[in-house]
């Protein structure tokens, strides 16, 4: 399939998903409408953001592709942005929710039908370079070359998808205003942006390039440490941490496998480190809450934190499995 057609559907499926949560009855059946949304919209996503990557990388040269993931990851945290300044309206009013998801629906509606313009719209997918790495199927996933960078990647999403589900848990437990809250989302947002576009220069020298991934775990791990704080000031300052690699991260990891890949196997190969990363980041609420439930939920952080810790470990790993190949 096209990446425009496999775009477009994404886009079209989050549609279905997010106007079922909007109008899910206040009921039990409601439950479902609501997980079924959320299934979908999730799907969409995933599988939106791959076909996004595999359009605008066809779309320009090699040493522009870190500037681009940049402004796309970049672009995500506008909405993280936005969302922090709405939150007053979305958690005050019995609406607000309903709100948000036909919001939803009518970017991913407009997203579907706009998105690539006319004359990218091409039926076959891009040609390979010369010079290009040989494919990567997935039993090639399992060597050196691969493991460490998607397990890494796996761990990501379970830490940042604890730390996020859970952060609202964790300001109301300190007793944290809807402006703290508001806030703490802002902060969060700005910072994603913050890192997305500082993994321009540091994707631009290979020296660095090695151990970007690492940093940006690292900054993850110790924003959720800080966040387990009971204070307000700790809230924020761990979203700042947590914000300069939430990000980064997918940048970095996907300036890594563009790297490792050509214009046909990339797509094969991004499909199964976000599958890896889907399971992390089913992994990481589960996990999250039943440490919550076991420990009390100012522990729940700190399960975040080790799991990056974890991922920031395996970078490490990679950086050296990826500097032998290279030698």
């Amino acid at each position: 399939m096209a990446a425009w057609r496999m775009s477009r559907n994404a886009h079209l499926l989050i549609v279905a998903g997010a106007l079922a949560c909007a109008f899910a009855p206040v009921n039990l059946s409601g439950f479902y409408v609501l997980a079924t949304g959320r299934l979908a919209t999730g799907i969409g996503a995933g599988v939106g953001i791959l076909a996004t990557f595999v359009i605008v990388y066809e779309a320009v040269s090699a040493t522009q592709r870190p500037l681009v993931s940049a402004l796309v990851w970049g672009g995500m945290n506008v909405a993280i942005v936005g969302s922090g300044l709405g939150v007053g309206y979305l958690l005050e009013t019995s609406i607000g929710w309903r709100v948000s998801f036909l919001f939803a629906a009518a970017v991913a509606l407009a997203v579907a039908f706009a998105f690539p313009p006319a004359h990218m719209r091409h039926e076959k997918g891009g040609v390979v370079l010369p010079g290009e790495n040989a494919a990567a199927t997935p039993e090639k996933m399992l060597s050196p070359r691969w493991l460490f960078l998607t397990l890494a990647y796996f761990f990501f999403g379970i830490g940042y998808l604890a730390y996020s589900t859970f952060a609202g848990v964790r300001l109301s437990a300190i007793g944290a205003s809807a402006f703290t809250t508001g806030a703490t989302w802002t902060v969060l947002g700005i910072a994603s942006m913050i890192g997305s576009f500082a993994t321009i220069a540091l994707l631009s020298s290979e020296r660095v390039k090695r151990l970007a991934l690492v940093a940006a775990l690292v900054f993850g791990a110790a924003g959720s440490l800080v966040a387990s704080g009971n204070s307000s000031t700790a809230a924020l300052a761990g979203a700042l941490l947590v914000g300069f690699g939430l990000a980064a991260t997918p940048t970095i990891v996907v300036a890594y496998v563009r790297d490792r890949t050509n214009a046909i196997t990339y797509p094969r190969a991004f499909s199964i480190a976000s599958a890896l990363l889907a399971i992390g980041q089913m992994i990481g609420p589960v996990g999250g809450g039943a440490v919550g439930d076991w420990t009390g939920n100012a522990a729940i952080p700190l399960f975040a934190a080790a799991a990056y810790a974890i991922g920031a470990l395996l970078a490490v790993v990679d950086a050296f499995a990826a500097r032998k190949v290279q030698g």
